[in-house]
């Protein structure tokens, strides 16, 4: 475990502590995960993280088994996990990577996409490339779906429409060009031009777009509908044949957030913080399909999956 806080302290920069976890939290855990892992817990960047150390090197479960085990751990925790290995075979790192499944290898790598970081030691340097979209790159990309082409756009009109940072734009329009996303065409001023159209372009961003809602919030109060959308399993039952339920959940972006009276704890209402502005992408004051879509995307309800498909399925897209 000191290699391990060694190598954070190192690659991140920043004094790392890791503690065994809660003991009220590590007693939700089922037997086979408790004998397969030291269970711990550390804070990278102000976000809690569960650490799954494994005990026997030579015992490692297959990547589709870390996969569905984090999962599960993450359910139970109500946090994000990750897992500390001293070795991975090189064609079991690859297949964990496509699964997006986070973990350390101390002194070797570092892969966590849940916080955007992959970091790899080199020969005397850290070298760091994107793994995820960014919030404003994944808005791009859902409203050039959704809403409108944004093919021949270049770095300046797009900040001029979104009425963004210039260079907050143009991070991500490179963030995207970097995922293989889209090309940036043209001599002078480049474009925007994305890789592939319609539901291609969907099926190929899959492994970098991740859950719109940054955190919860809750508040008994009356709302101002206007200043939000309708989320969550609201917006489910409204674009599927899933029956809606009494909690009502709604969307907004982090500047109406400031100006409400919520609490972090308990209401009637669920707020929901997105990561980027939900209204541009809304349909009638629903959330977007696609967003939704990955607010959802790891929930192990068989219904609410097969209706996912479903609306997915039966989505209009843009292919000229």
């Amino acid at each position: 475990m000191n290699s391990l806080i060694k190598y954070l302290n190192d690659i991140l920069g920043v004094e790392t502590i890791v503690i065994p976890l809660e003991k009220r939290l590590l007693q939700q855990l089922p037997f086979y995960i408790t004998a397969t892992y030291n269970v711990q817990e550390t804070t990278i960047y102000g976000q809690r993280i569960c650490l799954l150390t494994t005990k026997n090197q030579e015992n490692v479960p297959t990547p589709a088994q870390l996969s569905k085990q984090m999962l599960f751990v993450t359910q139970k925790m109500g946090f994000s996990v990750v897992y500390v290995f001293d070795k991975v075979a090189s064609y079991n790192l690859k297949r964990m990577i496509q699964k997006r499944i986070n973990f350390i290898i101390p002194n070797k790598q570092l892969f966590i996409p849940v916080l955007m970081m992959e970091l790899r030691r080199t020969t005397d340097k850290i070298s760091q490339k994107a793994v995820a979209l960014t919030p404003l790159a994944q808005f791009l990309l859902l409203y050039h779906l959704q809403k409108e082409k944004l093919n021949g756009f270049t770095t300046q009109q797009l900040t001029d429409k979104f009425t963004q940072p210039y260079r907050t734009v143009s991070r991500a329009v490179k963030n995207l060009e970097e995922l293989g996303l889209c090309n940036l065409v043209g001599r002078k001023e480049k474009q925007i031009q994305f890789a592939v159209k319609g539901k291609k372009l969907w099926i190929l961003a899959q492994s970098f777009l991740q859950n719109p809602v940054e955190r919860n919030l809750f508040t008994d109060k009356v709302l101002n509908k206007n200043q939000m959308c309708i989320s969550n399993i609201n917006a489910l039952a409204h674009y599927t044949m899933l029956n809606d339920e009494e909690m009502r959940y709604f969307a907004v972006n982090k500047n109406i957030a400031k100006k409400m009276d919520v609490n972090k704890y308990a209401g009637d209402n669920t707020i929901e913080i997105w990561r980027y502005n939900p209204e541009l992408l809304s349909d009638n004051r629903f959330v977007d399909k696609l967003s939704l879509y990955l607010l959802f995307k790891n929930n192990t309800d068989e219904r609410i999956q097969t209706e996912l498909e479903q609306m997915i399925n039966e989505i209009q897209w843009f292919e000229e």
